[in-house]
């Protein structure tokens, strides 16, 4: 199956855990975070989380469930909710294609 680009706005389930998944993510550096979150059917691409109750990530995966099941196994599924949207347009300014952009609506 093609992996088609997500965009997930997650969410903490229990406001309580977040100062220790915090401290154990700062444990971990960017490489191991981002292996911990990749199987073949899905795969983090990019991450931001600010001081807010809401932090987002790009996945490049088959489908939700295949986002869900990675964060299953990672053991992120009872510590936060997690909404994946489909992106139909993905664009980048590090990889310029020249070319006309795709209608999400088509």
């Amino acid at each position: 199956m093609k992996k088609k680009h997500y965009m997930c706005t997650h969410t903490w389930s229990n406001p309580a855990t977040i100062k220790d998944i915090i401290k154990q993510q700062g444990e971990m550096t960017d490489k191991e975070f981002f292996a911990g979150l990749k199987t073949e059917k899905a795969e983090t691409l990019q991450h931001w989380m600010g001081k807010d109750d809401f932090f987002f990530c790009h996945w490049y995966a088959e489908d939700e469930q295949s986002i869900i099941d990675v964060l299953e196994k990672a053991g992120l599924n009872d510590i936060i909710v997690t909404m994946p949207n489909e992106m139909q347009r993905y664009v980048t300014s590090h990889q310029i294609t020249n070319k006309k952009l795709t209608n999400p609506f088509d």
